[in-house]
């Protein structure tokens, strides 16, 4: 089964996040189960919580990596919960298992599951229009595509979401590049 993450910043207490910003999320995430694919994120809320119920509402698989011990932390579409208790750290995971991953939006936290996402060389497919580094990544890349001149692995922009869902389905299919930072993977990045 093809696995698609979406990435995208969380809220804290009293904060929202622009509407616009959710129905993006949620509307990738029922894309992806439309398509027959796991939809991953870190299972908790704002752009994570949305396409969870997206995908979840549209009878697909939800993954949920939290950061926290406790299980019931996981927003309430999460059909698989992973309760990591590494805090940040787990955005290693929500990065590197997926075969694609869609970026809604997003923080510093959602910068970090971009880098690690690209050295990994997983496809990442950007929707522009959702606000945060979403809409300012493009203008501080190389050549528009590139994170770093290693070049792992191009970055995707799409214009909205059904656009994002069928590029990461179809980059989801090409092998990855993998990291060229042996010490960060050894063995286990084989």
């Amino acid at each position: 089964m093809i696995k698609i993450g979406v990435i995208g910043r969380s809220w804290r207490e009293g904060e929202h996040l622009p509407e616009h910003v959710l129905e993006t999320a949620e509307l990738v995430g029922r894309g992806v189960a439309d398509a027959g694919a796991a939809l991953v994120t870190g299972g908790t809320a704002g752009v994570m919580e949305a396409a969870c119920k997206g995908a979840f509402e549209a009878g697909g698989l939800t993954i949920g990596f939290l950061p926290y011990n406790d299980p019931a932390k996981a927003n309430p579409y999460v059909s698989l919960v992973f309760p990591t208790g590494m805090g940040t750290i787990r955005n290693i995971l929500t990065a590197r298992c997926c075969d694609a991953i869609v970026m809604v939006g997003g923080g510093v936290g959602t910068l970090n599951e971009v880098t690690i996402a690209y050295d990994s060389g997983v496809p990442l497919i950007v929707v522009e229009g959702s606000t945060g580094w979403a809409d300012r990544l493009r203008s501080t890349i190389d050549e528009g595509i590139w994170l770093d001149d290693r070049r792992v692995t191009p970055l995707s922009f799409a214009s909205d979401p059904a656009e994002a869902v069928e590029i990461a389905l179809t980059r989801a299919r090409e092998p990855r590049a993998g990291s060229r930072l042996g010490a960060f993977t050894g063995w286990a990045g084989q």
